[in-house]
């Protein structure tokens, strides 16, 4: 403790000797986490993520800081159906290249690249990948794709074709309207096939796409380097679980990065990565909430705070609950002692969990207020947000009254015993079911919640098979439109509405209806309608979307911090 204490008030050091910018042409950033691979069709978080955008690229990109707004990259144009680029029954997307696209080591982009990141993406269909989000527009299934299923090599093929060299069309299984949203993600960047295939990935072809469907992560041939892009950086070193070394592109097609180099090192210390950025060592650096408001004071450092995370946490209540091989439902009857399988199917215990909930409290204690209570999926950032959703109060009176009601009054005649879980370690969870125990177990002494830990993993899995009663979790956007927080909560076949054995027929038709209307008003329509029936059904209770923030040396110039990939395009960066 002693010298933790002496290194964070050495923080508070006048900072004259360091307001000369240091290494003026190299960007470097501590964090926390390693690159597991650099493969397109593998990658699915953050950290890779945020290196296939700077070295690969895709057909459009974010307008600056906006989730809705995209500006053509690699494609001449954003198409829409004013300039032909999609069918008047959104169907059809075709999209021309620009003139001049060429990769790293100079050799010319095509339309038949194009063609093969994206087929390749749906070919692999890897599990820890992100294929089933351009499953879902291009093959009508949010399934993953394999050898001897419904869906075959035919259907991708057809999914996607070429018109000579600088034209792609894509034939959506049905209207879709997040599809730009999709196309903008770093996923489902372009690359060069001649790399690939000379690497040994897959042909291009019918004859071998099978043998490259869903092999393990280590079968990729980009694991340590990505697949040869057009990106304005280029991978130069990696040091495996230490640094990435992007060095600029000297073929890039567009005016050259402000940047020589950006080194993105992995410093699981909290005290070293504050030092550095202290020291001007570093030009950014991951650090937690609790010493954001120290760095703050720190001469010659800003932090941007409050802004709009797409991610939202809950808890989930299992309406058909599997009993097998766990304890979890004790006496499995309404006895005092346990709970029926079915404990969660009436909707006014769901509403009482609901009122039982101190929300202020709880973002006011752990969050210092910088988060935002949110009840419905369609969080703030999002097109078709609205402000005035509804949401929930904390109101031990309204939840009495619904435990009264709930199971014609046997739920608060006889009392039960109900295991809640979190995941081990996360203590934003853990306090949140502690507050529903407290609350509900002062309403009535026959009821008894039990705040149980599970690994990760276990219970990731116990929810997958439907043992978990009630549970803490988060879901972050793959891409930032409405149907990516509307299907996974609401919809029968999405993440919680399965996982909470939860069906409503009305919402499901609601929701994929307005994945196919194009136009936001018309989708705002459907989507308050939709929020309403979901509030009013309870299905889970959406507590508060995250807050981000980002903390930085103040020579750092024209970081654009778009809220859809918190990953960082350097392009744009100075110092």
């Amino acid at each position: 403790m002693f010298k933790r204490a002496l290194v964070l008030s050495g923080l508070m050091l006048s900072a004259a000797a360091f307001a000369q910018v240091k290494n003026p042409g190299t960007y470097l950033s501590a964090g926390v986490g390693d690159w597991a691979t650099f493969d397109p069709a593998y990658c699915y978080d953050l950290l890779c993520g945020e290196v296939l955008m700077n070295t690969l690229e895709t057909l459009v990109f974010f307008d600056g800081t906006s989730t809705s707004k995209f500006v053509p990259l690699l494609a001449a144009e954003v198409p829409t159906k004013a300039n032909g680029g999609i069918s008047a029954d959104g169907k059809t997307y075709t999209f021309k290249l620009r003139k001049g696209l060429k990769f790293s080591d100079g050799s010319p982009l095509t339309a038949q690249d194009v063609e093969y990141s994206l087929e390749r993406q749906l070919v692999a269909s890897t599990d820890s990948g992100a294929s089933v989000l351009l499953a879902e527009p291009l093959l009508g299934t949010t399934d993953p794709i394999r050898k001897g299923g419904k869906i075959g090599y035919d259907a991708i093929d057809r999914a996607i074709e070429t018109r000579g060299d600088d034209t792609v069309i894509f034939k959506l299984a049905k209207p879709f309207s997040p599809f730009l949203s999709v196309l903008a993600t770093p996923y489902f960047a372009i690359y060069s096939k001649n790399d690939a295939v000379k690497a040994g990935e897959w042909s291009g072809t019918a004859r071998d796409w099978e043998k490259f469907n869903n092999l393990p992560d280590a079968d990729s041939k980009f694991i340590k380097r990505p697949p040869l892009g057009s990106g304005p950086f280029v991978l130069e070193r990696y040091d495996q679980g230490k640094n990435v070394v992007l060095r600029r592109n000297g073929n890039y097609w567009r005016a050259p990065a402000k940047l020589e180099r950006v080194i993105l090192q992995q410093v699981p210390d909290e005290t070293t990565r504050i030092q550095l950025l202290r020291n001007g060592d570093v030009d950014s650096a991951s650090v937690t909430r609790p010493q954001l408001e120290t760095v703050s004071k720190l001469p010659g450092i800003r932090v941007v705070d409050n802004l709009p995370s797409l991610s939202l946490n809950g808890v989930f209540m299992n309406r058909r609950i599997d009993g097998t091989g766990t304890n979890y439902l004790g006496s499995g009857k309404l006895d005092g002692r346990g709970i029926p399988s079915n404990f969660f199917a009436d909707k006014n215990l769901r509403k009482a969990f609901a009122y039982s909930f101190d929300y202020g409290t709880y973002l006011r204690d752990v969050f210092q207020n910088k988060a935002r209570q949110q009840n419905v999926p369609i969080i703030y950032g999002l097109p078709a947000h609205n402000s005035t959703a509804p949401k929930y109060q904390f109101n031990k009176a309204a939840a009495e009254r619904y435990f009264k009601a709930a199971w014609d009054g046997k739920v608060w005649e006889n009392g039960f015993v109900l295991p809640v879980f979190y995941n081990t370690g996360n203590t934003n969870r853990q306090r949140a079911m502690e507050i529903f125990k407290r609350n509900i177990e002062s309403i009535n002494p026959k009821f008894k919640i039990e705040v149980r830990e599970l690994q990760f993993s276990q219970l990731s899995a116990q929810r997958r098979s439907g043992q978990v009663t009630m549970w803490a979790g988060n879901w972050s956007g793959d891409y930032a439109d409405p149907h990516n927080f509307i299907f996974p909560f609401y919809h029968s076949q999405g993440t919680f509405g399965s996982q909470q054995r939860f069906k409503n027929d009305r919402l499901d038709e609601l929701i994929e209806r307005a994945a196919a209307e194009t136009e936001l008003k018309a989708r705002t329509q459907l989507y308050n309608q939709i929020q309403r029936i979901g509030f009013d059904e309870v299905v889970g209770i959406p507590l508060y979307q995250d807050v981000g923030y980002v903390a930085m040396r103040d020579w750092v110039k024209g970081r654009v911090l778009n809220p859809v990939f918190a990953g960082d395009y350097y392009y744009t960066i100075s110092k």
